[in-house]
């Protein structure tokens, strides 16, 4: 990653804790005790899947992935991972198939639309091949054209409700 990317990345991150610490501050001025401790559990949470994240050995994904929502101002991304997982073997293969998937998205876009997405990363089956699964919710244009290229690309896809696509991708 190049070094006005990473700063970049810091100014996000510090932006979001920011906020994050503004919003603690009104819960605990205004004695929303337990808006405040749910808050701060939030955020736990989301400090340990990062965590997880960053343990992966994934160096190119992780970045990618931290980025993500500064770097596409149509979608918004929350990642989970169930266990530690080490995906060090297809950082590089992970990263390209994820970038490809949402050039492809973009493609279908519908302007204005916010889409709002989760990726749950795993360990699949018993060799320990890491899946990732991608549910977006947000309104596509042609949506079963880009069932048809995510397909082609080698993607798992289905559509729920004409308004969510569901990507899985199982990496050998």
């Amino acid at each position: 990653m190049e070094n006005h990317n990473f700063i970049s990345l810091l100014r996000h991150k510090r932006h979001d804790w920011m906020n994050q610490i503004q919003l603690l501050q009104g819960y605990a001025t205004l004695g929303k005790q337990d808006k405040l401790l749910e808050q701060i559990d939030e955020l736990k949470a989301e400090a340990e899947q990062e965590h997880r994240l960053l343990n992966s050995k994934a160096d190119t994904f992780s970045l990618w992935l931290l980025s993500f929502n500064s770097s596409h101002s149509q979608y918004r991304l929350v990642f989970y991972i169930k266990d530690e997982v080490d995906l060090s073997r297809h950082d590089l293969t992970i990263t390209a198939y994820s970038r490809r998937m949402i050039e492809l998205m973009e493609e279908h876009n519908v302007e204005g639309e916010l889409y709002e997405g989760t990726l749950h990363i795993y360990n699949s089956g018993n060799n320990e091949a890491p899946g990732l699964s991608w549910e977006w919710e947000g309104a596509f244009r042609d949506l079963p054209e880009l069932q048809k290229k995510l397909s082609k690309e080698g993607f798992i896809v289905s559509i729920f409700e004409g308004r969510e696509l569901s990507v899985e991708m199982m990496i050998d």
